[in-house]
């Protein structure tokens, strides 16, 4: 038993020293591609982490390719506008399609007031900005997987819209596969939805 409890705070110290963290996600059984599509987003915030460092940049001598360096620069880029688009989508001005990309949502769907010229305006450049960043990223996760190729891009945007609308708050709006406006309401209790 005491040799048991050693090893336990062996690998907690170790844990502890290296600064690992755990993530389980807990969502129930995903297709190869989603998966796919998930490991390759995950190694573009590998690859942020890591083109950001100096220490990296200098002592590997690395230069990123055009395409890793695009799928970077991207990836920045909806971190520096995360906020803005997490706004825009609770004042229900801008929702998530069923392609994948960010757009306005149509009035006929939101009860809100009309948004204010300056809501619009920064709406228009989110919607810009985001989906050139997402198409960047669609691309990269294309080329550095060899079981994709660019026929598997419908299918990389559908499951990246999918991946979007797990990851929306409840009150914002998505658009199902069919193409209707649904939005995203608490998951009843007891369901673990």
């Amino acid at each position: 038993m005491q040799h048991w409890l050693g090893y336990v705070a062996r690998i907690s110290g170790f844990i502890l020293l290296t600064g690992c963290t755990f993530n389980f996600d807990v969502t129930g059984q995903r297709t190869a591609l989603e998966n796919q599509v998930m490991g390759s987003y995950r190694e573009l915030d590998d690859e942020l982490i890591l083109a950001s460092s100096v220490r990296a940049v200098t002592a590997n001598k690395k230069v990123l390719s055009t395409s890793r360096q695009n799928g970077v620069d991207a990836k920045l880029n909806q971190q520096f506008n995360q906020d803005d688009l997490a706004e825009l989508e609770d004042l229900e001005i801008l929702g998530e399609s069923s392609n994948g990309a960010v757009v306005l949502l149509p009035t006929t769907v939101s009860h809100k007031p009309p948004s204010t010229k300056a809501q619009l305006e920064l709406a228009k450049q989110i919607i810009d900005e985001e989906n050139r960043d997402r198409a960047s990223i669609w691309q990269r996760i294309i080329e550095s997987n060899p079981n994709l190729a660019a026929k598997d891009l419908p299918q990389v945007r559908k499951t990246y819209a999918n991946i979007r609308r797990q990851a929306l708050t409840p009150g914002q709006w998505y658009q199902d596969e069919a193409g209707i406006w649904v939005k995203k309401v608490l998951p009843a209790a007891g369901t673990g939805a």
